[in-house]
């Protein structure tokens, strides 16, 4: 069953549009010849530094993506947050190196997006700047638009969540990071995404009324694991249910082995887990143990697994199931890391609907906004 339609315009659509927005952000992506004439030279430099960079959910995109730019010889890639390069800039970056800064933002009006174009500028001995971007007149587009060193990618305009919470804006965004990194090996990559966006579709119609169930259940916290790259989207689901519940589900995120180490505490009888399966093998095995460890724990309200190798569930004694039954060269891909996002996407619409909020607008206090305010930018 789709998304029941509610008062709220956005959030609903949005997730629900993911599928297509994916196809038609490849789509533009592959087609933008300019991003491979951009990174050609770059790639071909004996050293080159790689910041993806980004605040809130944008910063979670650059975790997530971050080990697939490791791959490429002479390439040193780190996530480094707006929020922490604004403030230690010349303590985390190596001036003296090349270096390409990545900035993902929604809006493109953060005021420490903005600030880090600026000082990557001013102390940089040689920068080079991508700005990935939902909004061609934000101030970061039109910024690194003047740049003569600066290449800007304006994702669809579907991208732009009108809702509070960033849902496709945060998986395109991840989409076209993934192609910047591997732009020379994008064979296949339309079959991939097409087998990707079609199990999204299935999955967003088979598992709601599930989601919406477990809704109705007074659970206030919510943790989620995932392994490597999976911890990123671990990140940006525990922040999806936090922002659309106005705080009264508490999100925490770990690693599974990280866990283990203090962080489980937080597990009660009013806590929901949420289990981000690695496709690797040797992974998997890690996470298996520490998932035994919490059932016989019996603590948990609600076990969830998310799963993109459907042999990995068979075994698994979850309360939920979520399986993306992906063909096996979408398996080992990279962008199977945006399916994983959806089910807190769901879950955290649904009960924000259960706790009488405003899907596009959970915030009752505007203690949050779709872009920070008040931040002062120090020279």
């Amino acid at each position: 069953m789709a998304i029941e339609k509610t008062n709220t315009i956005h959030t609903r659509k949005e997730i629900e549009g993911q599928p297509d927005l994916w196809m038609e952000t490849f789509e533009q992506t592959i087609n933008d010849k300019r991003i491979e004439d951009f990174l050609k030279p770059l790639y071909k430099k004996e050293k080159l530094n790689v910041v993806l960079t980004g605040a809130g959910s944008s910063s979670f995109i650059g975790e997530t993506v971050e080990t697939y730019f490791r791959f490429m010889p002479g390439v040193n890639a780190r996530a480094i947050s707006t929020t922490t390069l604004v403030t230690h800039f010349k303590s985390l970056i190596d001036c003296e190196t090349p270096l390409l800064l990545i900035s993902f933002g929604r809006s493109g009006n953060s005021p420490e997006s903005n600030a880090v174009v600026d000082i990557a500028e001013r102390f940089s001995k040689e920068v080079h700047h991508i700005a990935i971007t939902c909004n061609a007149k934000g101030k970061l587009a039109q910024t690194v638009n003047h740049l003569n060193n600066g290449l800007t990618i304006i994702l669809p305009p579907e991208s732009e969540d009108k809702g509070l919470a960033m849902t496709g804006s945060f998986t395109s965004m991840i989409l076209t990071a993934l192609y910047i990194a591997n732009s020379e090996n994008s064979d296949g990559h339309a079959e991939i995404i097409k087998n990707i966006s079609s199990n999204a579709k299935k999955v967003i119609d088979r598992c709601s009324a599930e989601l919406k169930n477990l809704s109705f259940k007074a659970f206030n916290r919510i943790v989620f694991l995932g392994s490597g790259p999976l911890q990123g989207i671990a990140k940006e689901s525990h922040l999806k249910v936090q922002e659309l519940t106005d705080g009264v589900v508490v999100g925490k995120f770990d690693s599974f082995l990280g866990f283990r180490h203090g962080p489980k505490a937080v597990v009660n009888n009013n806590t929901v887990v949420v289990f981000l399966f690695s496709t690797d093998e040797k992974v998997f095995r890690y996470e298996k143990d520490l998932v035994n460890e919490i059932l016989q724990d019996g603590i948990a309200m609600h076990s969830i697994g998310v799963f993109c190798d459907e042999k990995q569930a068979i075994d698994m004694d979850l309360d939920q199931k979520i399986i993306f039954d992906l063909d096996n060269s979408s398996k080992g891909s990279a962008c199977n890391s945006v399916l994983y996002v959806l089910p807190a996407q769901l879950l955290g619409y649904y009960k924000s609907l259960d706790l009488g909020l405003d899907p596009d607008a959970p915030s009752h206090n505007n203690v949050i906004n779709r872009v920070v305010k008040g931040v002062k930018i120090y020279n």
